[in-house]
């Protein structure tokens, strides 16, 4: 009864909730977060990643603005306000170790930039794979072309 009341998710957000788990677990492993330390990190993480992701959002939106200015001035004044932003972003990444090095340390909040690049690697590279091996593709795609035959 319970199942059925519950909204089926979309494929999107299952694949979402999938890397999610995978990122979950390679943070774990690589960092070796005990269960206590992973309750503690990742709340902070999450926080953290839409902080800095709204500030990346700010940044492209002034990137896009200096693309149609029409005078020096007005570039100036954007590239004034984009190095402000930029500033900001590297005080925000800094927050961010000091905030989870008080629970995991800075040895290991220091490696999280690495680690992130690291998943990312991995995933870009599985998705290549998949990509040339043909698994990218959908099965009427795969089907040898020509004549059919009964």
């Amino acid at each position: 009864m319970l199942a059925i009341a519950q909204k089926p998710q979309s494929q999107k957000e299952l694949r979402e909730d999938r890397m999610q788990a995978l990122r979950v677990a390679f943070f774990v492993e690589e960092l070796s977060l005990t269960p206590e330390e992973s309750a503690l990190f990742w709340p902070a993480w999450n926080e953290q990643e839409e902080k800095l992701k709204a500030h990346g959002d700010a940044v492209r939106s002034i990137e896009t603005q200096l693309k149609s200015t029409e005078s020096d001035e007005e570039a100036a004044e954007l590239i004034q306000e984009l190095k402000q932003l930029q500033l900001a972003g590297l005080e925000l990444r800094y927050q961010a170790i000091d905030r989870i090095a008080a629970f995991i340390g800075y040895r290991r909040a220091g490696m999280i930039k690495q680690v992130e690049r690291e998943f990312r690697t991995r995933v870009m590279k599985r998705r290549m794979k998949g990509i040339e091996s043909g698994n990218g593709q959908r099965p009427s795609d795969r089907r040898p072309r020509g004549p059919q035959r009964y």
